[in-house]
């Protein structure tokens, strides 16, 4: 069984991040659209770390999809 995250999770966690980095230095159209993109950068990186949750206690982070990760 592996805990924590795996490569290709790991690769998928840097992408929010490398968004937020490019959107960052576009011109700011709204002074909230950084603090928008943060919150939602950071719930991506909740999504994907649920998954190591699951993996380490599957009895407290269900997998309601049936199928095995």
């Amino acid at each position: 069984m592996h805990y924590g995250l795996t490569e290709p999770e790991q690769a998928v966690l840097k992408l929010p991040g490398e968004f937020y980095r490019a959107f960052s230095a576009l011109p700011q159209l709204h002074p909230a659209d950084l603090d928008e993109v943060a919150f939602h950068v950071h719930a991506l990186g909740r999504i994907v770390a649920m998954r190591a949750a699951h993996r380490a206690h599957p009895d407290l982070v269900p997998n309601r999809s049936g199928t095995p990760i």
